[in-house]
């Protein structure tokens, strides 16, 4: 009987043994997604600005599993591998500021600061569109900032009931399909209502309950980086905004972008709101604020000591005559800086390439100084710094192990000699320039051409619609 129960085990422990070395076999045996070799690698990575010739491998997943110099293991294959024949790769960029709707609107009240490009905007053309009008609105926007190299953007959606015929949440539903259709990555900004006497906080909670409810019955997809709120306390007369954005922060586990002291019109009703930040718990770590071009000494100190950031958009900014914000400034202070092209309706392009030439030339003319700010400063904002007031510097804004292969390829013969990369990148590179764009190693744009989209026919829709809102 011992003879024969220590035959059992013995069997079931080799066959234990067997069905572990073979599962790590087949684990082994899993070959990567793509291999990249002879690649001229920006990293953006902490403490590595040295550009250098390598290799990345980019697993089943998506992600990237080795970033070195040299050259790939000779023995390793990938279900695809691509010379990339010394051509220049960097992290796709992060846009913390995108209205992806509103690239249906692009040149929309060209003489008008912010208040009148609002009028002529929001009351006058997107008050009339429906749900399926903001579906096709934000499709084109989202393969726009993609066709750009924009791997990842946070996008304000349309969706509160204060506006048209947004009711319910149809438009934030539709705006997700829109986001998860172009094969961006994003947040979801969801517009919640602006608090009053007839939509009060329970209304505002119930309708946020009813989308983060929907949004659990999907398909679970890497695309989606978060929902945060679209804040807007800066634009409600009522300090129970900012109680009730805080008390659905809180409720949902979500962070909170607001639109704060943008227009120079209204600077001074603007600083005054600033104390129900304070006071509602809304400042802090998961909230930054977007444009942030006029606060005086005391915001900034406060913002800086509670770990809060903001968005820098200089290409609206410049389009809508908002004036510059002082980077450098809330830098030194240790304020979190990322960057977005905003909508197409203020920055016309989703242009990273010319939003960060616009940003770097804006301060060097305020300080008069072209030694304040440097391309590769103001290219880590728009990739590390943008994944930082995101919420998603783990996960995205330079190529690292373990981090999405989200890049882009850059064909630098237009660059004549190569004094220094960075200035070459940002001072040079433009969408010419744009070889490839990748998100989790799956290509999405070749030359200029996206993959796998039908782009006519979306722009024929989205300006079929955009049209019709002129009627």
């Amino acid at each position: 009987m011992r003879r024969f129960k220590s035959q059992y085990f013995s069997t079931v422990l080799a066959a234990l043994l067997l069905l572990t070395q073979t599962m790590w076999a087949q684990q082994s045996e899993k070959r990567p997604r793509l291999i990249v070799k002879n690649a001229r690698l920006f990293t953006m990575a902490e403490g590595r600005k040295d550009v250098f010739t390598g290799y990345l491998i980019v697993d089943e997943d998506g992600r990237l599993t080795a970033v070195a110099a040299g050259d790939p293991p000779a023995n390793l294959t990938a279900e695809q591998t691509w010379d990339a024949g010394g051509h220049w790769i960097l992290p796709g960029f992060l846009s913390a500021h995108s209205h992806l709707w509103q690239a249906a609107f692009r040149g929309i009240a060209a003489d008008k600061t912010l208040p009148g490009w609002i009028d002529g905007l929001y009351n006058q053309k997107a008050s009339k569109a429906s749900p399926e009008d903001f579906y096709w609105f934000t499709l084109d926007g989202a393969l726009d900032h993609l066709q750009h190299g924009i791997t990842s953007a946070y996008d304000f959606s349309y969706g509160s009931t204060n506006w048209g015929h947004c009711t319910g949440v149809e438009c934030d539903k539709l705006t997700y399909k829109a986001e998860l259709d172009s094969g961006i990555r994003f947040v979801h900004g969801f517009q919640q209502d602006r608090i009053s006497d007839t939509d009060t906080p329970a209304m505002a909670m119930g309708r946020l309950k009813l989308f983060m409810d929907w949004l659990g019955t999907q398909p679970k997809s890497t695309q989606l980086l978060s929902v945060m709120l679209n804040g807007g306390t800066s634009f409600n007369e009522t300090y129970q905004q900012a109680v009730a954005e805080k008390a659905m922060m809180d409720a949902f586990h979500i962070g909170n972008q607001s639109h704060y002291l943008e227009p120079p019109d209204t600077v001074a009703a603007e600083r005054a709101k600033f104390k129900w930040f304070e006071d509602s718990g809304l400042l802090g770590p998961t909230l930054y604020f977007g444009h942030f071009i006029h606060p005086d000494d005391a915001i900034l100190t406060k913002v800086a000591a509670a770990h809060s950031g903001m968005s820098w958009n200089p290409l609206s900014n410049g389009r809508l005559a908002s004036g510059v914000a002082d980077i450098p400034k809330y830098l030194k202070m240790g304020i979190r800086v990322g960057m977005g092209v905003d909508g197409e309706a203020s920055a016309d392009i989703a242009d990273p390439f010319e939003n960060m030439r616009t940003g770097l030339y804006a301060i060097r003319d305020k300080y008069e100084d072209a030694t304040v700010m440097s391309p590769y400063q103001v290219l880590y904002l728009h990739t590390m710094g943008s994944a930082d007031v995101m919420g998603v510097k783990d996960k995205l804004g330079s190529l690292e192990p373990g981090k999405y292969a989200d890049f882009l390829v850059v064909d630098p013969k237009r660059f004549g000699t190569v004094f220094d990369p960075y200035a070459s990148l940002v001072l040079i590179a433009g969408e010419p320039d744009l070889e490839r764009v990748y998100v989790g190693g799956v290509l999405k744009v070749d030359h200029g051409k996206l993959l796998g989209q039908d782009y006519d026919k979306v722009l024929a829709e989205s300006a079929k619609r955009s049209a019709a809102t002129m009627q």
